[in-house]
């Protein structure tokens, strides 16, 4: 007969450390990408690119490839070796266990990150691209300073190029190019607050006396506090993709690199099963069908199944789709269980 391991809190703890320690190298890694890009871009030909209204190729040359994304890349493949190396052979079970790294399983694991991270994380898209040109014809404001806000502008002091539309997801750029528009735009700018509240989150608030001021004169703002604006803007859109991303990818590493180090445990034959119990995490706006699996188990090769018959192997599974792992904050715990001596 087997019996279980009591390892529930024990996990708890260690996903909580995992969490607290990589967050904040997966961000750095990130912001050392997309300076790693700024510092790459091609500006000769992206302002060719616009002249031409040429955005397929436009979007190309912001491209964050996977040579850019290495830093990202191996702050994630550490955090995964982090959460594999978690997992333990449990007490009252003789020799020893230790996670393969180099398993095929974990090298396809690592594999298809790669690939996901240029996919997912690597350009914001045509259509804010195009949005921010088509924007910069309508100011007639030339296609260098079009392609400096895509791209970004040098820094005199430090010589590196920053801000523009580089690292950003297209939602976020898209954001990026409304918040210029209305700017712009006498009948729009009293859109850019909602009440007394600013609708732009991101935005510096320290623009917001100059805001409120042309609005009430009925005017746009110059254009150079329109461009202040506009960096800053971009600025804290790029800060906070980058909190998103290192938090997505952070729970996605632990949990990728514990799954398979139980999956080596299952298979080198000193327990007898695996069980996993999907732990929801308390949050303000919880998934409803994330918190009705609470406390669920099911054996190690099964799959947690959502409202919508996705089914996930744990949570922020890569293969679930955004609406189960962004923002997620559930985990599972693992329950190895082996035979009783006789």
């Amino acid at each position: 007969m087997a019996r279980p391991t009591r390892l529930t809190r024990q996990q708890q703890r260690q996903i909580r450390e995992l969490i607290a320690k990589h967050d904040p190298l997966i961000r750095q890694a990130f912001e050392a990408a997309v300076q790693n890009a700024h510092g790459a871009v091609d500006f000769a030909a992206l302002v060719e690119a616009v002249q031409r209204n040429d955005f397929d190729r436009a979007a190309d040359l912001l491209r964050l490839n996977q040579a850019m994304l290495w830093p990202l890349e191996e702050a994630i493949r550490t955090a995964m070796y982090a959460g594999g190396a978690t997992v333990v052979l449990p007490k009252g079970i003789a020799g020893g266990f230790s996670f393969n790294g180099r398993h095929p399983r974990a090298e396809q694991i690592l594999a298809q990150m790669g690939a996901r991270l240029v996919t997912e994380i690597g350009s914001p898209g045509v259509e804010p691209i195009r949005a921010v040109i088509l924007q910069g014809q309508q100011e007639r404001i030339g296609a260098a300073k079009t392609a400096r806000r895509l791209a970004g502008v040098v820094n005199p002091r430090t010589g590196v190029r920053e801000g523009g539309i580089m690292g950003l997801d297209s939602p976020r750029a898209q954001r990026s190019a409304r918040v210029r528009e209305i700017l712009n735009d006498p009948d729009q700018i009293a859109d850019y607050f909602k009440g007394n509240k600013p609708r732009y989150t991101s935005t510096d608030r320290r623009y917001d006396a100059q805001v409120r001021k042309a609005i009430a004169e009925g005017r746009v703002l110059d254009k150079a506090t329109i461009d202040k604006i506009a960096k800053a803007h971009d600025a804290r859109l790029l800060k906070a993709r980058a909190e998103t991303i290192s938090r997505q990818e952070t729970f996605r590493a632990q949990a990728q690199g514990r799954n398979e180090a139980y999956r080596q445990l299952m298979d080198s034959g000193k327990v007898e099963t695996v069980k996993k119990r999907w732990q929801h995490a308390t949050a303000k706006d919880p998934r409803h069908d994330h918190a009705l699996l609470d406390g669920k188990e099911v054996d190690l090769n099964e799959g947690f199944v959502m409202g919508d018959n996705s089914m996930l192997q744990y949570p922020h599974d890569p293969s679930a789709g955004p609406q189960h792992t962004i923002g997620c904050r559930c985990s599972v715990i693992y329950v190895p269980q082996f035979r009783r001596p006789t």
